[in-house]
């Protein structure tokens, strides 16, 4: 009875003795005087319909547009007109329920994403300096702070643990019920459920820029892009009811030029063209096919930024990768160090920790753990695609690749004797020290890779590490092919190629770098929870939990989401068409235009439902070329 739920007390009532009147109307057509019938049927209609014909009216004098509404009332008043009382009563009556059944959908496709944001703190637990506490809105809270957060409270900003170690439900943003453990110092996102006794945290982001806010904007800018069959719907149903009146007129006047045709029998043929011609059907159940699957796609963690992202998710013919970070974990370790004594790594130290790099980070971790403190350099800035540098006792240094390392010193004999990311320490003109690191795969990237490939999706990785580390990873992945140091613009250059090549191709990143790559791709994936900032602005997907694999499966519901609204496209106008022909060539009644629209209607609208019920075998979807 869930359907039933968001009907009034009120309108039950109207509704079964409208069709309470309608059934004895046609049971007992002949004992009823005419008079009688009509007084019932005007009077239950009025009860039925009155909002209905208002919204139709309303629309054509205020937005000089002719709405589904206006067809279904000049029918219904042409059926009154023609003395079929009963039957003008059904098509009012039919389109209601078919209403009732389109706002449950709608309704149940919404709750599916809006679900996801319903755990949004309304306040935070502000712990003084003097250990006292104060509820306040989060976004009085400031970057440094201190909050607490009760057992079973959500977390409400952003922040690292001060102690201890404390488990989360991270449903809400990543789509999976299994808590997370964290440890002290570790970030706890905003949104997640405290499973532990009280912990605390230093809030490390505002609340406009804190997790559960970024997830409601995503949610917001969905509702803003429209995939190309909705909106070719949207167009569609500005001139289709006008040229749909034109031709009912048309199809009453045809006794004027061919005599002997009865003016009664060709109108109703008329009447029955605009019943069934009602576009509700293809207006409604393309865009909740769309609405249905971002629900089932956000449910697992990934936020969908429109309805278009979802199409180009399942057209995809190529995926590229980005390496740090993406199909690697982006936690570095320093595998070899050369000629770096305590003073060079206190120089190297200084200059990475003005950078969020993850190979920076690994290189101060390395650093702090061996009890080093950073020099004084000054002047300290970020060269693109190349690394750092700064002034130290008035002579330049710098830490960065090896490209940039030969330009100081051409003559570099110094080289890694291990496989990894290489950072060269320059002084002046001198290289003097070498750093190596390297980054693990992420678990799922090899299972993500082989399933892309029986999807039928090319894949590329598309890194600024060197050839010889790049070809490491591509060694566990085997992707189609590999680009290794690449500068950020070399990155946009290669990506244009692939997409020239191939055809629909998508992103994959997480960095600052790769911002205008994810910007430049028919759908930009951004890893959500340790990715920049940036390149979640400018993804059209975003994973939440930063897990791979949801990526495979988002591009399964995709194609099986665009599959469901083609399929709701072509059968309805494929019904219509037929019941139209018959409905011209008069042999199709009333009763089979109302089955026509209304029942088209409710089938298409169910159809649509289906991907709300997707979600539950998610897990084990193997989408193959043939779904697509």
């Amino acid at each position: 009875m869930g359907i039933l739920k968001s009907v009034s007390q009120g309108e039950r009532w109207i509704l079964g003795l409208s069709l309470t009147m309608m059934l004895l109307l046609l049971i007992f057509r002949a004992e009823i005087p005419k008079a009688l019938a009509a007084g019932m049927c005007v009077i239950m209609y009025c009860a039925v319909a009155y909002d209905v014909v208002f919204e139709a009216f309303k629309t054509l004098f205020k937005r000089h547009r002719m709405s589904e509404q206006f067809l279904m009332t000049v029918a219904t008043f042409g059926a009154f007109g023609l003395g079929d009382y009963p039957e003008a009563l059904a098509v009012m009556i039919f389109y209601k329920i078919g209403e009732i059944f389109e706002e449950y959908a709608s309704g149940r496709s919404h709750e599916e994403i809006t679900s996801l944001v319903k755990l949004k703190p309304s306040f935070a637990r502000l712990v003084h300096e003097d250990g006292s506490e104060e509820k306040v809105k989060p976004r009085k809270a400031k970057i440094g702070s201190t909050i607490r957060v009760l057992a079973g409270e959500a977390v409400a900003l952003d922040g690292s643990l001060k102690e201890g170690q404390a488990f989360v439900n991270l449903a809400a943003l990543t789509g999976e019920s299994q808590p997370v453990t964290f440890k002290a110092g570790e970030e706890i996102p905003s949104g997640g459920i405290n499973l532990s006794e009280v912990i605390e945290l230093t809030v490390t982001r505002d609340s406009r820029n804190s997790s559960i806010a970024r997830l409601i904007n995503l949610i917001e800018d969905a509702a803003a892009n429209k995939s190309r069959p909705e909106a070719l719907i949207s167009r569609f149903a500005v001139w289709y009811t006008p040229l749909v009146v034109c031709a009912a007129v048309l199809l009453a006047l045809v006794p004027l030029v061919f005599t002997g045709e009865s003016f009664a029998d060709w109108t109703e043929r008329a009447l029955v063209f605009l019943v069934v011609s009602c576009p509700c059907a293809l207006v409604l159940s393309v865009p909740l096919s769309f609405f249905g699957g971002i629900g089932v796609i956000s449910r697992m963690g990934v936020m969908v930024k429109g309805s278009i992202f979802i199409e180009n998710l399942a057209r995809l013919k190529a995926l590229c990768f980005d390496k740090t970070g993406t199909v690697t974990r982006g936690r570095f370790e320093v595998i070899e160090t050369q000629d770096l004594d305590n003073a060079a790594l206190s120089l190297l130290m200084a200059l990475e920790l003005k950078s969020s790099h993850p190979v920076a980070v690994a290189v101060v971790e390395y650093c702090q753990r061996l009890g080093i403190r950073p020099a004084p350099v000054s002047s300290i800035r970020e060269v693109a695609g190349r690394g750092i540098e700064g002034v130290y006792n008035g002579e330049r240094v710098a830490a960065g690749r090896r490209e940039w390392a030969l330009e100081s010193s051409p003559e570099l004999h110094m080289s890694a004797t291990k496989t990894g990311t290489e950072i060269y320490l320059m002084q002046g003109d001198r290289v003097t020290g070498l750093a190596v690191l390297f980054d693990e795969l992420k678990p799922e990237a090899r299972e993500l890779f082989t399933r892309l490939k029986k999807m039928g999706i090319k894949t590329s990785l598309i890194t600024g590490d060197r050839q010889a580390v790049a070809e490491v990873i591509a060694s566990e992945l085997s992707p189609d092919a590999v680009y290794a140091e690449q500068l950020p613009e070399d990155k946009l250059s290669t990506f244009r190629e692939i997409r020239n090549r191939e055809g629909l191709t998508g992103f994959v990143g997480d960095g600052i770098n790769d911002a205008p790559v994810l910007a430049a791709s028919d759908a930009g994936i951004a890893m959500g929870q340790f990715g920049s900032a940036a390149a979640v602005e400018a993804a059209d997907v975003v994973v939440m939990n930063d897990s791979l694999s949801k990526i495979a499966e988002a591009i399964a519901l995709s194609r099986r989401t665009l599959n469901l609204a083609l399929q709701n496209m072509v059968f309805v106008i494929a019904a219509k068409l037929i019941i139209l022909i018959l409905g011209a060539l008069g042999l199709a009644g009333i009763w089979l235009a109302i089955v026509g629209d209304v029942g088209l209607c409710v089938l298409a609208v169910l159809n649509a439902m289906r991907a709300l019920t997707w979600v539950k075998k998610s897990s084990a979807l193997t989408a193959t070329p043939a779904e697509a």
